[in-house]
């Protein structure tokens, strides 16, 4: 049975020692554990190799096996790295070279040639680690910048293997990287995977320039790099989710809501006249205090006091709701803190009305404390927070609350649910899912998003407020915007967000880049895979467009092919899939299949679509306005032959073949017969195969019939039918914006070969197609589909 295995620098468990000196096991909630994790634990084939946090020169040989055992029994595989090697691989070349030069910091950057020696030692004994787990059939799915020389090195050892690499931050443009002396190793480590992964289409095409650019390599318009060896690397871009459920229903826990209501309570949004009569109290002081009489320091007061100012504004009498702001970030100079402070000390002097009424909550988790870069970075961002606070702050009221320390998942979604205004703005990240999180805190609230566009997620969330980090007056204004925006607008901002959110999740990511990395590694299924920049076009596409048409065959593109016909009814979940996507008043959707018209009226009747049964034999429009008592109304083809007769002709020689081959069976319809072997064993199937079509292409011409062959299916129907017949009129009788039809089977290329040039069409699984792309299976299209239909969900919100 093959397996995945997955490897990254940590494993997603770190080791704890207990009073009783035995080891336990604590969940990681770092980004790569939390957006795979999940995949891992209910995947009972799949290993996960990495780092284990743990020096073991500093535990006895029973201690080690006690920790291995420990980790085993999580199908962890642990490897051990000493002092040297962290120092070197770890804090060295991945954090003091890689990092910044990929986050276009390459002044932060330091070439060092021990650490990178280092960093492709440590890489070796990963290598050294993961080979004796390989079997054949295998899967092995490498992560980040930590390990780019390793697809190469395990390419070394399997040339066969399916291995792929994910790059969880930005990539460089060719410039930039270019100036890492070792970039043509690094390179040619990574083109070991057969793919290569990316967030974003940039970071795929700043990738691929440098291909071009340092290694000399072409780059087709499929992402393919044809190499030395006689492979081929492909490289396309898959941007990452969350598990949204997780962070909602987090949001919603005792723990969380206790956080945000005291965050609400302290901001004054709870406490109500007692707050607001204490920032009235300061304000009318002030006021005492600026006047003659009521000054005993007349001598000091000014009108142009800043505290005679601000209490001012501060005063209950102002229109301004109390509202909260709030940031979790580690404390990284790619995430842009001090922009963003100085960004809100501009907004609350522009805006002073706001003084008093909007709190801050920045929560920045320290990060590589003993490295001077980040040294600075602090004494920085403390500077700033006590400079605004200094300047702002009323005796009842500080403008930040800063935090510097790390929390769990529980409390930081209830900071994420208190804060009315989330401030993203990093000034370069690969994806960034604090935004992402904070979404799905507020799923069905109001909430505003002011969002960097220098990170993946703006891609997605187009209906932030995008601004440039580095620009402080326009972070300013979007900051008072968002905080200006009505409850109602900033729900519907979400909703068309969250829309997209609830369907591309970490889990989406995981089987969607594992079903492209099965497909490139197959050759017969790696032409006109789907790329990510043609998805992009689809939805765009997509939203653009008034009037849609699908068109999608049933069994092999929207439910896997099964042993017999009658296990392919579909689930819950695929009918409430096609309810969404069908339930779009834009949307015309019509399955088209060779199963019985009672067999597709009984399984898909009272679902809001169009059916097609029997290849094109009997049709049955969808019509919202009918009377639903009434049921389904079909339509036979008419002039086809008398199939009682032809049957009679037919019938004797399939019988035959379910005679001679054991397994085998005759399935009936109306207007055809099909002859099914797909649980016989194979050889001989295919010899009887061959000796029934002989047989039946000897009489069926003079019967105005056809022979058809589908997966593991001998078919005979009438000439006159087929499913691009069937559909044409459809298509002729339509002004449809959008158009796509998806099958996985011979049938399915007449209906291929009757779509218009600019509309889309799709073959699943192998086979010479004369459809635009390829998708993998049934699990892919179903993902299509829910792309789909969580757009139309986001363009009506």
């Amino acid at each position: 049975m093959s397996r995945l295995i997955i490897v990254s620098n940590r494993l997603p468990f770190s080791m704890e020692e207990n009073e009783d000196k035995s080891f336990a096991l604590r969940q990681n909630v770092g980004g790569l554990a939390t957006a795979i994790g999940p995949y891992h634990k209910t995947h009972r084939d799949s290993i996960w190799v990495g780092w284990s946090g743990i020096d073991a020169s500093e535990h006895t040989k029973s201690e080690v096996e006690s920790i291995k055992k420990e980790f085993s029994d999580r199908r962890c595989v642990p490897i051990f790295l000493d002092e040297s090697e962290v120092k070197g691989y770890y804090a060295g070349f991945s954090n003091d070279t890689l990092w910044p030069l990929l986050h276009d910091f390459p002044h932060e950057a330091n070439f060092n040639e021990e650490t990178f020696n280092i960093y492709a030692d440590v890489n070796e004994k990963f290598a050294d680690m993961v080979a004796p787990l390989i079997h054949k059939g295998d899967t092995v799915w490498i992560q980040d910048y930590h390990l780019m020389l390793l697809p190469q090195m395990l390419r070394e050892r399997f040339p066969k293997a399916s291995i792929g690499w994910f790059l969880h931050v930005p990539f460089p443009s060719p410039e930039i990287f270019r100036s890492l002396p070792w970039s043509r190793e690094i390179l040619n480590g990574i083109l070991g995977a057969d793919l290569v992964g990316f967030h974003t289409v940039d970071y795929a095409n700043s990738f691929k320039a440098s291909v071009k650019l340092l290694l000399g390599k072409d780059v087709d318009e499929q992402g393919h790099v044809e190499l030395e060896d006689g492979r081929r690397s492909t490289v396309d871009a898959f941007p990452i989710g969350i598990d949204y459920n997780l962070y909602r229903r987090t949001s919603r826990s005792n723990l969380a809501t206790e956080m945000r209501r005291g965050i609400e309570a302290v901001c004054g949004k709870r406490t109500g006249q007692r707050y607001a009569t204490s920032l009235t109290a300061e304000s009318n002081a002030a006021t005492e205090a600026s006047t003659k009489e009521g000054a005993w320091w007349s001598h000091y007061s000014r009108e142009d006091l800043p505290e005679l100012t601000l209490a001012r504004f501060a005063a209950s009498g102002s229109p301004k709701p109390k509202k909260v702001i709030v940031s979790i970030d580690r404390l990284d100079y790619t995430k842009g803190i001090p922009e963003r402070l100085r960004a809100f000390e501009l907004m609350l002097g522009k805006y002073p009305e706001w003084i008093g009424h909007v709190t801050y909550y920045l929560l920045a988790t320290p990060s590589r404390e003993n490295v001077p870069t980040y040294k600075r970075l602090k004494e920085q961002v403390d500077q700033l927070v006590g400079q605004i606070n200094g300047k702002y702050s009323l005796l009842s009221w500080n403008p930040i609350h800063y935090i510097t320390r790390s929390l769990p998942i529980k409390p930081v979604c209830g900071i994420y649910a208190a804060g009315d205004v989330a401030l993203v703005t990093p000034l370069r990240d690969g994806m960034n899912l604090v935004a992402k999180e904070y979404l799905a805190c507020h799923d069905g609230r109001a909430g505003a998003l002011v969002l960097s566009d220098m990170c993946g997620a703006a891609r997605e969330l187009d209906q932030a407020f995008i601004v440039n980090p580095y620009d402080t007056s326009a972070v300013c204004e979007a900051l008072h915007d968002a905080l200006e925006i009505s409850n109602e607008d900033s729900r519907r901002r979400n909703i068309a967000m969250q829309a997209r959110l609830k369907f591309r999740t970490a889990a989406t990511w995981c089987t969607g880049f594992l079903a492209s990395l099965a497909q490139v590694a197959s050759t017969s299924l790696a032409d006109k895979r789907l790329r990510m920049d043609q998805r992009n076009t689809m939805m765009e596409q997509w939203d653009k467009a008034g009037s849609r048409l699908l068109l999608l065959d049933y069994d092999g593109t929207l439910t896997p092919l099964v042993r017999t016909p009658d296990r392919a009814r579909p689930t819950q979940g695929l009918r409430s899939l096609i309810r969404r996507v069908a339930s779009d008043p834009a949307v015309t959707l019509y399955i088209v299949s060779g199963r019985s018209h009672e067999t597709m009226g009984a399984w898909f009747g009272d679902l809001p679509v169009g059916l097609i049964a029997e290849h094109g034999v009997w049709r049955s429009g969808y019509d919202s306005k009918a009377d639903s008592g009434t049921g389904r109304k079909w339509t036979r083809l008419e002039g086809l032959p008398d199939a009682a007769e032809w049957k009679k002709r037919i019938e004797p020689i399939m019988r035959e073949s379910v005679d001679s081959l054991e397994k085998s069976f005759i399935e009936q319809k109306d207007d055809a017969m099909a002859w099914h072997y797909r649980l016989s064993d194979q050889r001989k199937a295919n010899v009887e195969r061959m000796r029934l079509l002989e047989k039946l292409r000897a009489i069926t011409g003079k019967l105005g019939l056809m022979v058809m062959e589908n997966a593991k299916v001998v078919e005979v129907c009438p000439v006159a039918v087929s499913k691009g017949q069937a559909v044409a009129p459809i298509l002729e009788s339509g002004d449809y914006d959008f158009m796509l039809a998806a099958g996985d089977d011979s049938t399915d290329e007449t209906m291929f070969a009757v779509m218009p040039e600019n509309s889309w069409s799709i073959k699943v699984g192998a086979g010479i197609t004369r459809a635009q792309s390829r998708l993998l299976n049934a699990a892919s299209v179903q993902r299509l589909l829910g792309y789909l239909a969580a757009e139309s969900e986001a363009t009506r919100a």
